[in-house]
């Protein structure tokens, strides 16, 4: 795994956790926010089994620690996440139906333990394509603002999409 390291500019290879090596096959880290101090979050696509919830890997001062984790609910699998400009954590899941994609999206205080997740949206089956990145930001006007991608995988049957919210709470 590499980062910017935004100090020098130059890219950095990062250790691997001792952890990553238990990964399901094609279940390795999906969803990766940076924090406001410079910490790197990393969430894997699958925890092992469908009532264990997804370890929150942390990477700071040089060393991988699991700082919390996230609770399961539903059939959802998380794809992307960002820290938003209100310090909370969003994190993007998605579930493949037979019908389409459904997307959801909770929000987190990771100063909290245990976690306790707020959901954000939950869309039905085929509302938007295979959304996968989720950035978090504030308009001029003080909203919160998520904006999320999908892209098209270069597959006829897939559509490349930007989905905007702007919280209304």
């Amino acid at each position: 795994m590499a980062h910017l390291d935004v100090n020098t500019g130059q890219i950095a290879t990062l250790p691997r956790a001792k952890d990553f090596a238990a990964f399901q096959p094609n279940s390795g880290i999906e969803a990766l926010a940076a924090g406001p101090d410079g910490a790197l979050y990393a969430i894997p696509e699958r925890s092992g089994k469908a009532d264990r919830p997804f370890p929150v890997f942390r990477f700071k001062d040089g060393v991988w620690s699991i700082t919390h984790h996230i609770p399961r609910h539903g059939p959802f699998l998380p794809v992307g996440a960002d820290i938003g400009p209100d310090g909370l954590f969003y994190l993007l899941e998605r579930a493949a139906t037979p019908l389409g994609f459904r997307s959801r999206i909770r929000r987190f205080d990771l100063s909290q333990t245990p976690l306790r997740p707020k959901t954000l949206l939950s869309t039905g089956p085929a509302r938007f394509d295979n959304l996968e990145a989720i950035s978090v930001w504030r308009d001029p006007a003080g909203a919160i603002r998520l904006l999320l991608v999908s892209d098209d995988n270069f597959l006829s049957i897939q559509h490349t999409q930007i989905i905007e919210y702007a919280l209304t709470e």
